[in-house]
């Protein structure tokens, strides 16, 4: 008969012994074990997104809308987030210009009332304070663009009147290599130092700033 109760009693004293041991919410170190809240918590700081500080509304030769530029700030540098569409498949010239006027209708070609490339410290391209990576067009006519760099600051996109700009056709940077040279001619031309030959402006977008209080 002991043997009997000897039997039924050790799994039960082994199951509260394993309830006493965990049941304090500390590990074997006596470090707090996470819980669901505490996670949560990590996750959602680690997932915050900085509200655009400026943005353009991008539209083509007819007025079209075909996207939104927003930039914001974080430790001295500027982020750039790009969502296009209806555009031409391919790569882009994409640049910030000197000049916050978009004019599809202008006398000497779209948008050239935007003046050249934003470019403060007087620099030939790629250098300008305007000239940004390029931007590449999917088959189906669009775009998610991110790039964060430190060449231009947000006080000069609140500050001045500018222009986001969207080119007919690739930005070499100014790279020509000497293998393609004719006559003993030496590296770039003049267009080239200036824009990249990115070609006709295809879309424009004055860029302004973001109303606090509309966030």
């Amino acid at each position: 008969m002991k043997k009997y109760w000897a039997k039924l009693l050790l799994p039960m004293f082994v199951v509260l012994l394993l309830i006493g041991c965990g049941g304090d919410g500390e590990n074997t170190e006596g470090e707090d074990t996470p819980n669901m809240d505490d996670t949560a918590q990590v996750n959602e700081g680690t997932t915050e997104q900085t509200s655009p500080q400026a943005t353009a509304e991008v539209k083509g030769v007819n007025n079209e809308t075909v996207g939104t530029v927003n930039f914001s700030e974080s430790d001295d540098q500027i982020k750039i987030e790009a969502n296009m569409k209806g555009l031409v498949p391919g790569h882009h010239g994409f640049h910030i210009h000197e000049k916050g006027v978009c004019e599809p209708d202008a006398e000497d070609g779209p948008f050239t009332t935007a003046g050249g490339h934003f470019n403060p410290d007087d620099k030939t391209h790629p250098g300008h304070a305007g000239d940004m990576p390029s931007l590449y067009i999917n088959e189906d006519g669009t775009a998610e663009y991110s790039a964060t760099f430190d060449r231009i600051k947000m006080e000069h996109l609140m500050e001045q009147e500018l222009a986001v700009m969207v080119h007919e056709g690739p930005d070499n940077f100014a790279n020509i290599p000497e293998r393609y040279l004719e006559n003993g001619a030496s590296g770039p031309d003049e267009d080239t130092t200036k824009t990249g030959d990115a070609g006709t402006r295809l879309a424009c977008g004055v860029i302004e700033k973001v109303d606090a209080d509309s966030n």
